[in-house]
Order: C-alpha cells, then structure tokens, then sequence
C-alpha cells in the first residue's frame, strides 16, 4: 500500500484542474428562518496526507469523518447522509473480492465513532422529516437502515444505480444498504434554475436555507447542498468531490489513487471540482465542506468531545415532521 500511495504522489504531482466553463454566478438569497446544524462523527480514521490531495499536500494527515448532519428547521429535521453503519465488517462479506479489497482500503477502514440513532436521541430528534443522501456509497448511506420508516431523498439517478444494483449487484453500494433502500427513495425534485454557478436546484425548505445542487460523476446521481445558516454562516456540503477542503486552493483534485477506488466517472468528476473553484472564485466567504475533512467539520462545529453531537445556529422552537 505504501508503493500506491507513492504513485498516487507521483501521478499528480503537476495536476492542476484545467478551468470550469464561464458561467454567470446567482448570489444566494438571506435566508430568514432559524436553523440548527449538527455534526454526527459516526467513524472515521487517520491516513497520510497523500490519500486526501493530488501532489503534495500541505496537510501531513488525512484526518478522516464520516459524517451525518442533522439540520433542524421549523418544517422538520433533515439528516444529510448518514455515515458509516456500524455493522459495516459484517454488511461487506456480500462483496466480491475485488470489491471487498477496495472497501478495505476505503470505507471499511472507519473506526466506529458514534451511533446514528443514538446521536439523534441525544439531539431530541424523534423521526427526521427525511434523509437526504449526497450519493449510495458505504460511508454516506450506512445509517439508512437504522431510521427504517423515514424517506429517502437521492437524485433521480442516484435511485436508478441502486435499482440496477438491486437487480445486478456490483459492489457501488453495499447490497444491506440497497435493499434498505428499495421502496424509500424519492427522486430530488430539481428545477432548472440557476444557483450559484449551477444550472439547477431544489429549495428543500422553500426558504432559501437549503439548496441541493447536481454534481453527478463521483456516482451517478451524487449532490452538493448549500447550507445558509445567516449572512455570514454559509457553507456547502460537496460530498465526496474532493477530500480535504485544501484542494479547492490549490487547484488539485483527489489524489489519484482515490479517484481511481472511488469515482464512477473521473473526468467528469474533476470537472465537477473545477466548479468548486470557480465557485470559490466568486464567493470566497462560502465555506466549502469535504464529507470527510474532519479538520473543516472541527472548525464549523468545534470539537465532539461531548455527550451530545456539537452544533451550531439556532434551534427551532417548535420543529415538526410534517
């Protein structure tokens, strides 16, 4: 493994991202309702900078979240994605080989943190209004069958992979996690309005505090949401695009050796990370949000070293799961 993460170094080395496509930028409306985001680490692990970055990283450790958010507003409580299942060594016996090596040297390399379920007591949160996944792989879709009751949102393509992998098993999700799906998923209802530097959008709340973006290519149907806490408390969640938020100021994406275990699509993911840039560009005040870059969860949410999953905003006062 040491030999891979030298080649991922050498190969990316000189990566810098060609530019994304001039396109006109639709700055986010205030948002105007109270809202609440909570961290959930429900594993993670620690692997040299190299794994997170192409070239040479800044960072000499990758220190590495799989996260859940919990968003509370006053229509519902949202969870988006839902970490590693702790039954994760168990769900990938159902794998091939190949498949089951490449988790092991991926998702299956978390050590378990905290609980879903258990997280979401701690926070009062009784039945999530829904899950929102950024995409299907193990580390974001884990603790889907921990809330057995509660729907799913994915994009349309994203529903469509974990059909097929319902049919024809290959090992993009965890066959425990697709038949936890079936009969849950609801397709995101995008429309073709611009946002930011994208071309379509769903307002999850009507509001302007939540917006999912398409950013199809690590899978099929994967997602960035938009999270505008107030003026000044924005960030944007980018699932797995990059790996370590110091990318977007370098230029890089992934290290190669990721991009080649992970994506679904390289080229057109890449493009997807030149976007971000071009995204940086025009709002440098926008936090953008790795799912697995500990350190910028440490940073927004400060340290988890409580009994309760640390948080920041404004709880609502009356949240319903209507």
């Amino acid at each position: 493994m040491r030999k891979l993460i030298v080649l991922s170094l050498l190969s990316t080395a000189c990566a810098s991202l060609p530019p994304a496509a001039p396109h006109a930028f639709v700055p986010p409306p205030s948002p105007g309702t109270p809202l609440q985001v909570c961290w959930v680490d429900t594993g993670g692990l620690t692997a040299p900078g190299g794994y997170g970055a192409g070239g040479s990283t800044i960072a000499d450790t990758w220190e590495v979240t799989s996260a859940a958010l919990v968003i509370r507003h006053p229509k519902g409580d949202l969870v988006l994605d839902t970490g590693i299942s702790p039954h994760a060594q168990e769900e990938k016996r159902e794998l091939g080989a190949w498949k089951r090596f490449i988790f092991s040297q991926t998702a299956g390399r978390n050590v378990p943190r905290r609980n879903l379920k258990d997280a979401l007591t701690a926070l009062g949160v009784t039945r999530p209004k829904a899950l929102l996944l950024s995409h299907v792989h193990a580390d974001h879709a884990g603790g889907v069958a921990s809330l057995p009751d509660v729907p799913v949102w994915l994009a349309a393509e994203e529903k469509q992979l974990i059909e097929a992998e319902l049919e024809h098993p290959h090992g993009v999700a965890l066959p425990a996690h697709a038949r936890a799906l079936k009969g849950r998923m609801v397709p995101i209802p995008f429309e073709a309005e611009p946002y930011a530097n994208y071309e379509a959008r769903f307002d999850v709340f009507g509001d302007g505090t939540v917006v999912v973006v398409p950013t199809f290519g690590h899978t099929p149907g994967s997602v960035a949401t938009f999270v505008n806490m107030s003026p000044t408390q924005r960030f944007v969640h980018v699932g797995d695009l990059i790996n370590l938020r110091e990318s977007i100021e370098r230029n890089v994406g992934k290290s190669w050796l990721m991009r080649q275990f992970t994506d679904e699509d390289l080229a057109r993911t890449q493009a997807e990370v030149a976007k971000l840039v071009q995204l940086h560009a025009r709002d440098p005040e926008l936090l953008i949000l790795p799912a697995h870059d500990r350190r910028a969860f440490v940073e927004l949410f400060g340290a988890d070293d409580g009994e309760v999953p640390p948080c920041i905003g404004v709880s609502p006062t009356t949240p319903s799961a209507k």
